[in-house]
């Protein structure tokens, strides 16, 4: 299948390694049509990746990913089409923005309890003009040496489970589909195969969920066949993309790795021209 579309990109305005104008000029050089910047909890990379886009001839639609918890697990909502200067949206951030570095301080007062020298300081250097968060933390342990790469820093330091794991604020599945769609914008699951929660669907859907992430790198071939069934059969949105923040977290994630084909980013394109009318 040709990729022309990869929806679900990260860039330095939250945890990529690209900036909004390299990840558009890289997806120029491999031949993409569009992609999606859906940085977590922010929305600063969308213009710069837009006047980009204009200039390369890549179609960049204003995204976000938002997390939230439901039943003890984490759900990721993916919003596409969003008005980035929507009131509701930005007061919505502001308290995400916040809690990141709250959230940043209390995993570095664990990790200095475990003898990791280091300071807040540095991860804000890592960081740049971006909110801190565990990515940040991960990548700065890998350039002390503590690890070999991040994916190890998360598996036995930060992930759910592990000792410098900090709970974050979560906002719930209903306040983060309602603020996409206060903001003009289509809510879809975010790689719902890693949540193992089919059976939040029909609540979902209740609270005004537009669609489903079916292509993703974590999804298998079966999980694919799984949601886009899901997907068709109450007429959602079917997205996909490779959740790309750089070379770190392997080929698989590559940016195009995983995306939409040319006959299913019409669809999207024509799902989304829809409810801008309604």
């Amino acid at each position: 299948m040709t990729i022309v579309a990869d929806l679900h990109v990260h860039t330095t305005a939250s945890d990529g390694l690209y900036s909004p104008e390299e990840v558009v000029k890289l997806a120029a050089r491999k031949g993409l049509q569009a992609l999606a910047v859906t940085d977590h909890d922010t929305v600063d990379g969308i213009k710069e990746a837009q006047l980009t886009g204009e200039k390369v001839g890549i179609e960049v639609w204003p995204g976000i990913e938002l997390s939230t918890e439901y039943e003890d697990s984490e759900i990721h909502l993916l919003g596409f089409g969003i008005d980035p200067d929507a009131v509701s949206l930005f007061t919505l951030l502001s308290r995400l923005r916040e809690s990141r570095f709250e959230r940043t301080e209390k995993i570095v007062a664990v990790l200095k309890k475990m003898d990791y020298q280091i300071t807040m300081e540095e991860i804000l250097q890592e960081a740049g003009n971006a909110a801190p968060g565990r990515a940040h933390i991960a990548r700065l342990l890998v350039k002390k040496g503590y690890r070999k790469n991040v994916p190890e820093v998360f598996a036995t330091l930060l992930d759910k489970g592990q000792p410098a794991y900090v709970k974050r604020y979560k906002i719930t599945p209903q306040e983060a589909i309602a603020t996409i769609r206060a903001a003009g914008g289509a809510a879809c699951w975010a790689h719902p195969g890693l949540a193992k929660k089919d059976h939040l669907l029909a609540l979902f859907i209740k609270y005004g969920l537009h669609g489903i992430e079916v292509f993703h790198p974590d999804h298998s071939n079966a999980a694919e066949k799984k949601y886009l069934s899901l997907a068709q059969e109450p007429g959602l949105l079917i997205t996909g993309g490779s959740d790309f923040h750089g070379k770190e977290m392997g080929s698989a994630r590559d940016l195009g790795a995983s995306g939409l084909n040319a006959a299913r980013y019409q669809s999207f394109k024509k799902f989304m021209h829809k409810i801008k009318r309604i």
